[in-house]
């Protein structure tokens, strides 16, 4: 059975990948763990059009270590373990300077997007690798790639440690079965955004080589292909999707 573990599955990169997996013909034995921590009617509308598509929705709260345990308990419950993972779960972004980091605010970030996943892994790579099979794909950031822009210290923080969880996983688990990668796509204009100026966002359209920001659809078929079988000989990689600009 292909079970896949959708972490932010409430984000817009998220529900365009359910989407997209719903206008497949995908196995009838497919499942889908849907992650949220916050229901919205743009998220409900998506899990009840899903008619085709069997799919679990689970509420967490990842800054919560309870409600990380009670997601992995449940998942295992019923599946063992997930053969695909999908980590898009983060907070809003937002710009901060050095001057005004906030160590109790980007630990939250820390435990949403980097350390309830070190507990998924640890939890269900194991299990993956006894399997010999298994699909990881990490949201990370073109700012990983390259010198990132100023006054994001916090964030850049943040998806350097995931990019760092990342790269250890694939090395350890290497050989055995499963491929871990990255995707590293510049910005997006999605709901994760709404913090930031409008011209903002236009300047970094206008500084792009393609003179545009990524789409959520492009995004999503180069996830598309990480958790496909098509990337078997891809391990450790952070794809730079960033139209050539880094």
């Amino acid at each position: 059975m292909k079970t896949v573990l959708i972490l932010g599955a409430s984000s817009d990169v998220g529900m365009a990948y359910i989407n997209r997996l719903k206008a497949e013909q995908i196995p009838e034995e497919t499942r889908i763990i849907a992650h949220y921590r916050t229901m919205s009617p743009k998220f409900e509308a998506v899990v009840l059009s899903a008619k085709n598509l069997p799919i679990e929705i689970i509420q967490a709260d990842l800054q919560q270590p309870k409600d990380i345990a009670n997601l992995i308990g449940q998942v295992a419950a019923q599946y063992v373990a997930p053969t695909h993972i999908l980590h898009l779960a983060a907070g809003k972004f937002r710009h901060v300077r050095l001057r005004e980091f906030d160590s109790r605010l980007a630990r939250a970030e820390m435990d949403i997007q980097l350390f309830s996943l070190v507990e998924i892994f640890k939890a269900f790579l194991p299990v993956m690798a006894k399997n010999r099979y298994g699909k990881v794909v990490v949201m990370l950031s073109a700012y990983t790639i390259g010198i990132p822009p100023k006054f994001v210290v916090d964030y850049i923080i943040c998806k350097y440690a995931l990019l760092g969880l990342m790269k250890a996983a694939a090395a350890e688990y290497s050989g055995k079965g499963i491929n871990i990668n990255g995707i590293s796509p510049s910005m997006i204009e999605t709901k994760f955004l709404d913090n930031i100026d409008g011209r903002i966002m236009e300047m970094t359209a206008a500084q792009s080589p393609l003179k545009r920001n990524v789409f959520v659809d492009e995004v999503v078929a180069a996830i598309e292909f990480l958790m496909s079988d098509s990337s078997s000989y891809l391990c450790g990689i952070n794809l730079n999707l960033s139209g050539g600009g880094r």
